[in-house]
């Protein structure tokens, strides 16, 4: 285990917050270099399991690899149903330091390989092979597809939509209003430790 990984684990919070003022609490804490079709929050529409947004803030770009790695464990980063199962979800995400490793194809950013990456070791391709491809009419990253391909197509279970809800700016976008229509207000997010 890293020492961020460690610091994380031993100074993490959960705490129970409001997906209506999202744009207030799921903001940038450090300067990054991101590229801005990927700055904002985004509402994770048609996704099965238990968690509604994500944002990819505070993470560091790798410019040269087009890579970015998103520890799901991380403060900040994600939200998860407050429910039983997204409890469950939420533990089982912390215990098993769930990552994600994004790697786009070109400097076009339309399309991307992730790698889930459990306790260190990624998951082999054999098992599934997860995508995220930009809307090619989406203005600014708004729309990007996630796709999933199971033990090379025998299911496509888990897919979904990722919809800009809050953009660079920090401003609502038209997606958000109809994510509060469809999803539980209340969230569970993992926060820094204040002291």
């Amino acid at each position: 285990m890293s020492n961020y990984e460690l610091q994380i684990s031993m100074t993490e919070l959960i705490e129970k917050k409001q997906l209506n003022d999202i744009a207030t609490w799921m903001i940038p804490i450090k300067q990054t270099n991101l590229p801005s079709v990927l700055q904002g929050v985004f509402f994770m529409d048609g996704n099965p399991l238990p968690d509604t947004c994500i944002t990819m803030y505070n993470l560091e770009w790798d410019t040269q690899n087009r890579t970015l790695v998103l520890p799901i464990f991380a403060p900040l980063q994600w939200t998860f149903h407050n429910s039983i199962a997204g409890w469950i979800l939420l533990r089982s995400i912390q215990l098993l330091k769930a990552t994600y490793k994004i790697q786009f194809e070109d400097e076009t950013l339309q399309e991307a390989q992730i790698i889930p990456v459990f306790l260190g070791i990624p998951i082999s391709r054999a098992i599934v092979t997860c995508t995220m491809s930009q809307d090619k009419n989406s203005l600014n990253g708004d729309i990007w597809y996630r796709k999933n391909v199971w033990f090379g197509g025998i299911s496509r279970a888990g897919e979904y939509t990722l919809r800009k809800v809050v953009d660079k700016d920090g401003c609502y976008t038209p997606a958000f209003n109809d994510m509060l229509t469809r999803v539980k207000n209340e969230c569970l997010v993992i926060v820094p430790h204040s002291n």
